[in-house]
């Protein structure tokens, strides 16, 4: 087993713990910042700072990340599901002089 799945195994029940919602949201939120911030870095020179975070532009584009990030958590938390239980079987099976 290597290091990556002892480490899913170790924390993935955290997480789990916390909670599905919890998960999708800090996904929703930190794609949300980064395209608040770059859209901010390349228009700050352009206008007030409120005017940029109130243009329609600016909200679009932190609609459509915010989106992404909630599919890509929702296939994370998916996939991360999948392969922990998978290498909760595998590590069940294993004999005891294995481990």
């Amino acid at each position: 087993m290597t290091s990556k799945e002892e480490y899913l195994l170790e924390t993935w029940p955290k997480q789990q713990a916390k909670g599905k919602p919890m998960y999708v949201t800090s996904y929703v939120l930190l794609y949300s910042a980064i395209v608040g911030v770059v859209s901010l870095l390349f228009r700050l020179d352009n206008g007030p700072v409120m005017d940029v975070i109130v243009s329609t532009e600016f909200l679009v584009k932190l609609a459509i990340f915010a989106t992404i990030g909630l599919v890509i958590a929702h296939y994370k938390w998916n996939a991360n599901n999948k392969k922990y239980e998978a290498l909760k079987r595998q590590r069940d099976e294993q004999p005891n002089s294995q481990l």
